[in-house]
């Protein structure tokens, strides 16, 4: 075994480890001597279908709604992001704020928050923004997202 075959086994085992941890099917797999992806497609306990990437140098969560990229040769503590924000996505912790432009099907902006505090004081933290265009691009309107195993809870409203 290679470098590169270790780093995908060892990929592979992270993404198998969190699919399990939430009791989430994997469907298929897409890999390469430095690449490796797989997907989870919409079922219960996902609101969204997620696909977790290795590339070399780079662990990613992809959706139709944002894309979250995590370097490993320049953050130590990259993969352990990797995970908090995967676990937040799922478990609900993480919301997704959604920007879209007018006429627009898909956002051309999204921050992954984290709530701080409790209850009526909390506030969002925002852990990862991610933008298809311009940051500065005119809000049409905003959706808030909360991946819930509670079907009422996945659109929580506007901001």
């Amino acid at each position: 075994m290679d470098f590169s075959d270790w780093h995908v086994a060892r990929a592979r085992a992270l993404f198998t480890v969190l699919a399990e941890r939430h009791a989430l099917r994997m469907r298929g797999a897409d890999a390469g001597p430095d690449y490796l992806a797989l997907e989870l497609p919409v079922q219960y306990g996902l609101r969204i279908a997620l696909k977790l990437v290795w590339s070399r140098d780079l662990l990613m969560i992809r959706s139709e709604l944002f894309t979250a990229e995590f370097h490993l040769d320049a953050d130590a503590d990259a993969e352990t992001k990797f995970i908090e924000t995967f676990d937040g996505l799922v478990e609900g912790e993480i919301r997704l704020h959604l920007f879209y432009w007018p006429r627009a099907a898909r956002p051309y902006k999204t921050l992954l928050q984290r709530a701080e505090g409790n209850g009526e004081d909390a506030v969002w933290r925002t852990i990862y923004t991610w933008f298809r265009w311009l940051p500065w691009s005119p809000v049409a309107r905003e959706e808030v997202f909360v991946n819930s195993r509670a079907p009422h809870l996945h659109v929580v409203g506007h901001a």
